[in-house]
């Protein structure tokens, strides 16, 4: 392990500074880092400002192992830790009552990535303009936000998407929080989520949604959206009844929002999800029908085979909607239709081209009134 690319001086500075331990400055002197805590009196943490310094990785380690011993966690904890000092955290885990569930549906689980890049987007447009709905998260600030979030090593425990955010990865100007003036944008995008969740959940456990969708039709200061329910509606799988667990941790780099704990944790219940969409809908009660044409791919056949033998009936599509949103569409197709959608779905790069309506609610949404279907291929 190439611990002088991989975990630089001050990152572990910071680290043990956000855990507590304070440096001894007139260390400087001589190239090193000294800290102790009050909490452990005979400990020191000592490593080199340096990272040509010869002994750099061995006294690294050293101080992993120390922390990896105080803190009760495994060293690969630690490290996971120090790697990510520069970044918000988000980590989303899925529980099922199913003790012997070992996967998730494909499917889930690409639903899941998307919620979580919607989750995002929602709340970086929320720092921009807070509002009940917004009608495109295609904000170039919000994109931005949305490319510099990486993809983390998955962990230990259940099913876990790990994401994490550079808190200082992007300068963009936006209306400040009053209680975080000097926090960057990212800090301020994962506080308004940490936020929405918080006021979302605990608006279900006190049975006052309707001051929470109140609020939130005023749309200054508002910080749940209909674009956050509807991301977190993708968390859910009907056949697992999951649960989800978002927990949030701040990057060490910068000062902590005041009053969150190192990893600030909101668990939303399966039988909260009808509660969130119920939220969803009366956020964007004007939503109506949208008849257009949709370009797409087949995701799901699931027809029968009639009398005449040739298969019709339901569909799975995955449709781009007008405003670059990528939405699972649920349709019902005849026999000439369907056999369009069957060549689709067997040929690779193959799109197709739909005209209907697509209804309003909850994916898959309903799209009916088919007037044409049409095979696209590269």
């Amino acid at each position: 392990m190439n611990l002088e690319t991989l975990i630089a001086p001050t990152d572990l500075r910071d680290y043990a500074k956000d855990q507590g331990w304070i440096l001894v400055k007139e260390a400087a002197k001589d190239r090193l880092y000294v800290m102790t805590n009050p909490s452990f009196e005979r400990r020191q943490l000592v490593f080199p400002m340096d990272t040509t310094a010869p002994d750099y990785s061995e006294a690294v380690m050293l101080v992993v192992d120390k922390l990896s011993a105080i803190e009760g966690r495994s060293q690969q904890a630690v490290f996971k830790s120090l790697v990510e000092v520069r970044d918000d955290g988000i980590a989303f885990r899925v529980t099922t009552p199913r003790p012997d569930e070992r996967s998730l549906p494909l499917a889930f689980a690409c639903s899941m990535v998307t919620g979580a890049q919607q989750l995002l987007l929602a709340s970086a447009c929320t720092v921009l303009k807070p509002q009940a709905h917004h009608p495109r998260l295609s904000r170039t600030e919000a994109q931005q936000f949305l490319e510099t979030a990486k993809f983390r090593h998955t962990q230990p425990g259940s099913f876990v998407l790990n994401v994490s955010c550079p808190v200082q990865g992007l300068d963009v100007q936006a209306p400040l929080l009053p209680d975080e003036v000097e926090a960057p944008f990212v800090r301020r995008t994962t506080l308004t989520l940490r936020r929405s969740l918080r006021d979302l959940v605990t608006s279900i456990e006190t049975d006052s949604l309707d001051e929470l969708i109140a609020t939130s039709r005023k749309g200054d200061g508002a910080v749940v959206s209909s674009n956050l329910c509807e991301a977190l509606t993708r968390f859910e799988d009907e056949s697992l009844k999951n649960s989800v667990e978002i927990g949030i941790t701040w990057a060490a780099c910068i000062p902590r929002p005041a009053g969150e704990p190192r990893i600030s944790v909101v668990r939303i219940q399966h039988d909260y999800f009808a509660r969130i969409e119920e939220v969803r809908r009366e956020l964007r009660s004007k939503e109506q029908h949208l008849e257009d044409v949709f370009p797409g791919t087949v995701e799901r056949l699931d027809g029968e085979m009639g009398q005449d033998g040739k298969r019709s009936g339901e569909v799975i599509l995955s449709l781009l909607s007008p405003d670059g949103e990528q939405v699972r569409v649920r349709a019902n197709l005849d026999a000439q239709q369907y056999e369009q959608a069957d060549k689709a779905h067997m040929t690779d790069g193959a799109y197709v081209k739909v005209t209907g309506k697509l209804h309003p609610g909850r994916q898959p949404r309903q799209l009916s009134d088919i007037k044409s279907f049409e095979l696209m291929l590269k």
